[in-house]
């Protein structure tokens, strides 16, 4: 036995639809999971994310690496199903958010150095107009992960009720 989301009364464990309140429990589950935020990817984008950038710490003999690494560890991404939020600094940190119902449109960019690193760049263009563009660069899966983004944008604008408004 088991209860209810809905009406909480003692149910069948293996029921789909409530007897007492007429709950489909399948679809009443699935909607609740959608309104919950879940994390598709939380840390810092790739030290070396072109080619061009591998070229340039091997002349240097690891130098420019080195400068990479720093770069690398003063940004971390924090991409979930509602919102991207990009973290800047090493001491002192701004946190920048954008909710994904305010996402326009995305771009992935595959410049050569990237491709020949199997990466691409993820450019979302926002209504927001604290935060315009945010690019997204570093990350393993972000193609895959630029469709989930894509989805999530849209079912969050369907939860929140909002439609686009057209530029002039």
């Amino acid at each position: 036995m088991k209860r209810c989301p809905a009406c909480a009364e003692l149910i069948q464990a293996a029921a789909h639809k409530c007897r007492y309140c007429g709950t489909d429990l399948d679809s009443y589950v699935a909607a609740h999971e959608a309104t919950v935020e879940q994390t598709l990817f939380s840390g810092h984008p790739r030290v070396i994310y072109s080619f061009g950038q591998y070229v340039l710490a091997v002349c240097t003999l690891g130098l420019a690496l080195l400068v990479y690494w720093v770069r690398s560890l003063s940004i971390t991404f924090i991409v979930t199903t509602q919102r991207v939020q990009v973290e800047r600094g090493l001491f002192s940190k701004a946190k920048d958010s954008l909710e994904l119902f305010r996402v326009d449109h995305f771009d992935v960019l595959k410049p050569l150095g990237m491709r020949m690193l199997g990466l691409c760049e993820v450019h979302l263009h926002s209504s927001d107009p604290g935060m315009s563009s945010v690019y997204l660069y570093g990350i393993p899966g972000l193609e895959a992960m630029a469709d989930t983004l894509r989805d999530c944008s849209l079912r969050e604008r369907a939860r929140r009720r909002v439609l686009p408004m057209e530029q002039m």
